[in-house]
């Protein structure tokens, strides 16, 4: 086994005073260090800028104008890291000791790996541990993996990952160790999606044919907080459906491409759902009626029925 590579960090980074010196912390306390830490100011209008000031000596900072989103600050970082190891990471999240080390130690262990992502804890904004191990319940990836070259380490690659990750997204960001000039190979993050540019990142990947490693190890703990994009709900939702119908062309086995139409429908429901809940009535209509001309279902049905009729005498956002 060769000696494991050095890794850089990328981290976007918006009104992020409050997250960014303990997150910091832990990433410039890895042993060894990184060979970098990026850190993009996505146009912070908080104390952002001055938490960096305090740390030139370790860190590389650049700002940008604000683009809305984690898409345009990680290709930035991405233009400036170089090429070899990357981690991504997230402004509010907090690195384990030794998960650099352990996964650059997987690219060693096996040149074939393009991307190695790890299990994460789920804390509160206080701390507080929320969730052990996030990655627990997802049973479906699991049992695709083939042995890899470490103890705890599984492979995936080809259809199987493609169609793990249109079921469910298992890859948390701020897991991730990559090869950078790979993801800037692809295309890098989608910075057209207001969330779901991940997911559409590591599903470009898996169709081009990349590896990709678990490292069966809490490598982060990653902060939920009310706001965040995992607050947002159905708010959410036409990103994911949009990620998902992008899958149409790639996926031609009846079977896997049946399951990704259902994914989409209830995307779609849950979705009309939210917009009838929150006064949009007419946009609701319009919704159900895709999703009823594409399979009628009961949901579907009741749905466009009950947002209609609230449309019409211009009711209070529904409560059923």
């Amino acid at each position: 086994m060769t000696s494991p590579p050095p890794v850089s960090v990328v981290l976007p980074a918006y009104q992020a005073a409050a997250t960014l010196p303990e997150t910091l912390d832990s990433v410039l306390a890895q042993t060894p260090p990184p060979r970098a830490v990026i850190v993009v100011d996505d146009g912070s209008t908080d104390a952002t800028a001055a938490v960096l000031a305090a740390r030139t000596d370790r860190v590389t900072a650049l700002r940008i104008d604000n683009s809305g989103g984690p898409s345009r600050p990680r290709n930035v970082g991405l233009e400036r890291c170089g090429d070899g190891l990357v981690a991504l990471f997230d402004a509010d999240d907090l690195m384990r000791p030794g998960k650099l080390a352990a996964q650059a130690a997987v690219f060693a262990a096996c040149p074939e790996v393009d991307l190695c992502f790890t299990d994460f804890q789920v804390i509160d904004a206080g701390g507080a541990v929320l969730q052990e191990r996030f990655l627990d319940g997802y049973r479906e990836f699991r049992r695709l993996l083939r042995p890899g070259p470490l103890p705890g380490v599984g492979l995936l690659s080809g259809p199987d990952l493609h169609f793990a990750l249109i079921r469910a997204n298992f890859v948390g960001t701020s897991s991730v160790v990559a090869r950078a000039e790979l993801l800037r190979a692809a295309g890098g993050f989608d910075e057209t999606l207001r969330n779901g540019d991940d997911l559409d990142l590591w599903l470009r990947l898996a169709r081009e044919g990349a590896v990709f490693a678990f490292l069966d190890r809490v490598g982060h703990a990653y902060r939920k907080v009310d706001g965040g994009v995992s607050a947002r709900g159905w708010r959410r939702l036409p990103a994911v459906i949009a990620v998902r119908e992008r899958q149409r062309p790639y996926v031609t086995d009846p079977a896997r491409r049946r399951v990704l139409e259902k994914i989409i429908l209830e995307a779609k429901l849950a979705y009309a759902w939210g917009l009838d809940r929150d006064g949009r009535h007419d946009e609701a209509c319009r919704v159900y009626a895709e999703c009823n001309a594409a399979r009628p279902t009961w949901a579907g049905i009741k749905g466009i029925v009950l947002a209609t009729a609230r449309a019409r005498l211009g009711g209070p956002p529904a409560r059923d």
